[in-house]
């Protein structure tokens, strides 16, 4: 008997790690350690069934997703669907929240990226009129309360808030309490608690000053959504607001190369929203626009030079979260993530940017050594950039994404 194709495989990971009950439908990212529901992993869990013929799932999932949304459109970065042993002792961890089931915090905006997935496969029209007011709703939220009069930009007031938790580049925004032992968890928690002394009210977090960060990868996800979103009132007639958001994704993609940018590395940094100064400490975030529309020739092949250099990011098993030569490199990543190992939702993210702008060798070969990872170790939730030995969680949902590239 033949063994099942990598689709068949993901397909059945995919399955298996379905979470339903009277009022919810989601993927969880492992059932052991991640059983609950996240902003961007469920996006991603939408896109990758979307690609493999699931739209049913993908539109449940997202559906599920955008009815935790806070009023004013805040979408929270998780969410305690149901009940349980775990989801008590998660409430009593973080007793401090203002709503014990949904995080006061948000994750990056993969959301609309997933919603035109779920279209380009299915022209589900009834589906899009019924979520695109959901998606809209709360990328205006991220412009009126996260962004600034002096940049289009939006902000992070936590590394949890990025999805790349321990970034290096972090570490002295938070202080202290990072150089201690496991200082870096000490710093979030201590650091969430104090966001919540704010009632996680933005003008106070900025008055106080406890961290803001124009974070990169955060920041193209939102002018990708943004164009996304463009494009699907579109879709419904509406040209006045797709005008509107396609002016709006441009004004983001430029302040990401403008202000973002550091000429001397040829890389982009996040921002210091409480200085204003860059933080060159070269992550695969530093990579990431190369997902944006408009990025100049001559920007595209310094950052291609980048991701192709054996010295950074081109590893035996690309693309590691930090460069090889980072003095915080560690392949294998067990006490901080995003540290050295490679994380295929970047992967994909990088992969649409190599196709976009006609790198199509090169996203092959992205394609070829991500799907190699998969082969040599399974689904994992992260990846040995140099061996190809998985790590973290077994059956990590997010890492399905290989079965369509």
């Amino acid at each position: 008997m033949a063994s099942p194709s990598l689709q068949e495989r993901a397909r059945i990971l995919l399955d298996k790690n379905i979470k339903s009950g009277q009022n919810y439908f989601y993927t969880a990212p492992s059932l052991r350690k991640y059983p609950h529901q996240w902003s961007w992993d469920s996006s991603f869990h939408a896109i990758a069934n979307s690609c493999l013929g699931r739209v049913d799932l993908a539109q449940g999932e997202i559906l599920t997703l955008l009815s935790s949304m806070c009023s004013d459109g805040r979408l929270p970065h998780l969410i305690y669907q149901g009940q349980g042993l775990t989801h008590k002792s998660s409430h009593w961890i973080r007793w401090y929240w203002p709503d014990p089931y949904r995080s006061p915090l948000v994750q990056p905006p993969v959301v609309a990226l997933a919603v035109q997935k779920i279209w380009e496969q299915s022209e589900d029209l009834p589906f899009l009129k019924e979520i695109l007011p959901l998606v809209e709703k709360h990328f205006g939220w991220l412009r009126v309360h996260r962004s600034s009069a002096n940049s289009p930009l939006v902000s992070v007031f936590s590394p949890w808030e990025s999805g790349l938790d321990h970034k290096p580049g972090f570490d002295r925004l938070l202080g202290k309490l990072s150089r201690l032992p496991l200082g870096l968890y000490i710093a979030l928690y201590w650091l969430e608690w104090r966001l919540s002394k704010c009632g996680f009210e933005e003008g106070e977090i900025r008055r106080r000053r406890y961290f803001e960060v124009k974070e990169v990868l955060f920041n193209v996800f939102y002018a990708l959504g943004l164009e996304a979103l463009g494009k699907l009132f579109l879709v419904l007639g509406d040209r006045s607001k797709a005008e509107g958001l396609a002016r709006l994704s441009q004004e983001v993609v430029t302040a990401i190369l403008e202000q973002c940018y550091d000429p001397a590395a040829q890389l982009y940094f996040d921002i210091d929203g409480r200085t204003w100064t860059l933080v060159r400490e070269p992550a695969i975030s530093s990579l990431s626009p190369l997902a944006l529309p408009g990025l100049p020739s001559s920007r595209r092949e310094e950052l291609i030079g980048h991701l192709t250099s054996k010295g950074e990011f081109w590893s035996c098993f690309p693309i590691p979260s930090v460069p090889l030569s980072s003095p915080h490199f560690r392949a294998r990543g067990r006490l901080y993530l995003w540290r050295g190992p490679t994380w295929i939702n970047i992967n994909w993210l990088i992969w649409e940017g190599l196709k976009r702008h006609g790198y199509l060798w090169l996203a092959d070969e992205l394609a070829h050594k991500t799907k190699k990872l998969v082969e040599l170790s399974g689904f994992r939730e992260y990846y040995d950039p140099l061996t190809g030995r998985g790590g973290g969680e077994r059956d990590f949902s997010w890492s399905t994404l290989a079965a369509i590239m």
